[in-house]
């Protein structure tokens, strides 16, 4: 009943205003701006690497370099197959520019699931396959990881989509910025309320939330074992259409990297 009563007393107001926020231009921050206009293009160097080759698993990494020394960032869409926004926004994000260090990007990450649009693939859900003092659990599981290790990230961002609101629906974790001890989820979510979030939207205002890190997702495993700045990242279908979620999750990854040093300051 609660969920009910939640549902009807904003649904007419906030179901209005969306179309508001669909219309704001994909360009409309300076942070995405930045990732997508490298001050050196010409210095960049884009590589891809096939994952799982030969089996049902098969996906590309795609390795962006900057001209100049950086950290490294790795980035995953598609880690549940029905999370249309992580995947659209990583098949971007292997166009743009970084200014300093290493851009990898992963945008069909449990690829099956992508193909069949479903959240989980043929070893069920990937974003449970990575328990604490286990190795992964499954041959995509391991095969992700591998890859992982070998990158040596610094930053990792695996980019989700929830169908509701993080303290408001029961069981639903959207509009909701997870990162590991250490990381700048608390800036990064302020970043995201200015940027993304239009005034009429005020449910939709993004929380940050510290990790405790024990549980068995992907950016557990990543900050445990490789002490990376870890973050998950999730949006809402909650109200906003596919483009509003897509902007929200552009704008996400664009101050992620720019928190991380990827980004040139003052452009």
């Amino acid at each position: 009943m609660r969920r009910r009563r939640t549902l009807a007393a904003c649904g007419a107001f906030v179901g209005t205003a969306v179309a508001g926020a669909v219309s704001r231009p994909t360009d409309s921050t300076e942070l995405v701006a930045k990732a997508r206009d490298s001050s050196d293009e010409s210095g960049l160097e884009t590589n891809t690497e096939t994952l799982l080759p030969e089996t049902v698993h098969e996906t590309t990494l795609y390795e962006i370099d900057a001209p100049r020394d950086g950290p490294t960032a790795m980035i995953f869409g598609g880690v549940h197959g029905d999370e249309y926004n992580g995947i659209d926004i990583a098949h971007e994000v292997v166009d743009w520019a970084p200014d300093a260090g290493t851009l990898v990007v992963v945008p069909e990450t449990d690829r099956v699931a992508v193909e069949n649009d479903e959240r989980e693939g043929v070893d069920g859900d990937l974003n449970r396959q990575f328990p604490a003092e286990e190795g992964p659990t499954s041959d995509l599981a391991a095969g992700i990881w591998d890859a992982i290790e070998r990158h040596d990230p610094d930053v990792v961002l695996d980019l989700h989509r929830s169908l509701g609101l993080y303290g408001v629906h029961q069981q639903y974790v959207g509009q909701a910025l997870f990162y590991s001890p250490g990381a700048d989820g608390a800036s990064i979510a302020a970043t995201l309320n200015d940027e993304a979030v239009p005034w009429y939207l005020p449910m939709h205002r993004f929380v940050a939330h510290e990790s405790h890190l024990a549980g068995p997702l992907l950016f557990h495993e990543t900050a445990r074992e490789l002490d990376t700045a870890s973050y998950l990242f999730e949006t809402t279908s909650f109200l906003l259409d596919r483009e509003t979620r897509n902007e929200m999750t552009r704008i996400a990854t664009a101050a992620v990297l720019d928190r991380h040093g990827l980004l040139e300051e003052g452009r």
